[in-house]
């Protein structure tokens, strides 16, 4: 006996059976199921049709019926997956949470989004239409997916990169959108932002929003091909690139592996920085301004297209490859060599012994001088004041200037002792022999 567990598709060429249930069970049908199930998702008894359809053996109808909805036969059939690995951002889009609003509205600002966002080009979106189905088959204890935790867990069931969760807000007249978007590598918000919009002004408020976040997320590409004038990248017009901008190509390098020796990731490894000269509509032509490493066919490109990201993408990169270049070029082997320490209190003996040589020259110049105004003034001696005031001056002159000059010869030979004593002088005596003369040579240096 067949047994009915919601609306059927019969084999394709029974059209009495299919006109005798159309027009005569449809209320038997409908008792059936709100007695026995109390209400059956249409997803469900979608795949529960291709399973009864299998087990009768007819096996008609079920291509058509996986055609007919590509998503519930990739779903629950195992064919396919929600995303295609086209280097896209694979993103998914949660419900909006509402306050002050019903739940028809925020569903139609939802799907406006979820629609702005895919026409950036920069996102592979999978919104709350999908997630509910995915939700009801497979994750039973979670009913309404819009939180955190709830989106991060069904984002690594179907493979997406971010999550976008919202909440919005209405207060008449105007609707207050905030949107996070979470990496589901590490859980952390990637970007945010808050707007406020009126029922005039929200077509434009959620396309600019919608840039704004394309803008903000980092974009992939790959590299193309390379020549000497430079390489050229899957990246161009249509994926918001323009000329002038930077990019950073890597590399996945070395394979990571477990202690048990198992492959668990692959080190990323940034070689270059580059900056777009022309920009075609799928791709772009660039030059290297900065490399540890020339770049090669299937090297991986990445940017943002927001200025201020791109910039710090790319001060870090150029600062990451010049600590790599320095490393590696400008370490030089360790040269031993004798260290000269300066010897201060040579150096100040010496000071002060070539101060008191200066000294004692300058007082042997004014003795000297003083010297001969005294015999001057004899010569022309007068019985008067003004002469025995000149002698009395030339001579006081003279025995100043004599004693300051022993003065300082005596500090000289003190000092001079002094260093002698200290090891600052050396006495070097060498015998003389010779016909004409016969003695010691004795000398010293300092």
């Amino acid at each position: 006996m067949k047994q009915f567990s919601g609306p059927q598709k019969l084999p394709v060429g029974a059209n009495s059976n299919r006109r005798f249930e159309r027009w005569v069970l449809p209320f038997l049908v409908v008792a059936i199921f709100a007695l026995a199930l109390g209400g059956v998702n249409p997803g469900r008894a979608f795949a529960q049709n291709e399973e009864t359809a299998t087990e009768d053996g007819t096996g008609e109808g079920q291509e058509e019926d996986q055609e007919s909805s590509p998503f519930a036969a990739s779903l629950f059939s195992g064919v396919g997956e929600l995303f295609t690995e086209d280097g896209k951002i694979k993103l998914l889009v949660l419900g909006l949470n509402p306050f002050g609003i019903s739940e028809g509205p925020a569903r139609s600002i939802g799907k406006v989004l979820q629609k702005n966002l895919a026409n950036t080009g920069h996102f592979q979106v999978v919104g709350p239409e999908e997630t509910e189905a995915i939700v009801e088959q497979d994750l039973k204890d979670e009913v309404d997916c819009r939180d955190m935790a709830c989106g991060v867990l069904i984002g690594k069931h179907i493979g997406a990169d971010f999550v976008l969760v919202g909440l919005l807000r209405y207060q008449d007249p105007l609707f207050t959108l905030q949107l996070r978007m979470i990496d589901i590598s590490n859980n952390l918000t990637d970007y945010e932002e808050e707007i406020r919009y009126t029922d005039e002004t929200m077509g434009e408020d959620l396309f600019r929003l919608s840039n704004n976040i394309s803008r903000n997320s980092l974009l992939e590409g790959r590299v193309l091909n390379t020549s000497i004038r430079g390489i050229v990248i899957s990246l161009g017009r249509v994926h918001g690139i323009k000329i002038g901008d930077n990019m950073v190509i890597y590399k996945q390098d070395v394979p990571i592996t477990s202690l048990e020796g198992e492959k668990i990731d692959t080190q990323r490894k940034n070689v270059a920085v580059v900056n777009v000269l022309n920009v075609n509509r799928n791709s772009s032509e660039a030059i290297i301004i900065h490399k540890t490493e020339d770049p090669k066919v299937g090297y991986f490109v990445h940017t943002y297209l927001d200025p201020q990201r791109q910039i710090k993408l790319t001060e870090n990169t150029r600062r990451e490859l010049d600590t790599g270049i320095r490393l590696a070029n400008r370490i030089r082997p360790i040269e031993l060599a004798p260290v000269l320490v300066a010897d201060v209190a040579r150096n100040e003996w010496e000071a002060e012994i070539v101060e008191a040589e200066k000294e004692q020259k300058f007082w042997l110049y004014v003795g000297i001088g003083g010297a001969s105004f005294t015999v001057y003034t004899l010569f022309n001696y007068s019985n008067t004041t003004s002469s025995q005031i000149q002698l009395l001056a030339a001579g006081g002159v003279t025995g100043y200037a004599a004693w300051k000059w022993f003065a300082e010869r005596q500090k000289v030979d003190d000092l001079r002792l002094e260093g002698r004593a200290r090891g600052f002088v050396n006495l070097d005596v060498e015998p003389i022999f010779s016909p004409e003369m016969a003695g010691l040579r004795i000398s010293y240096r300092f």
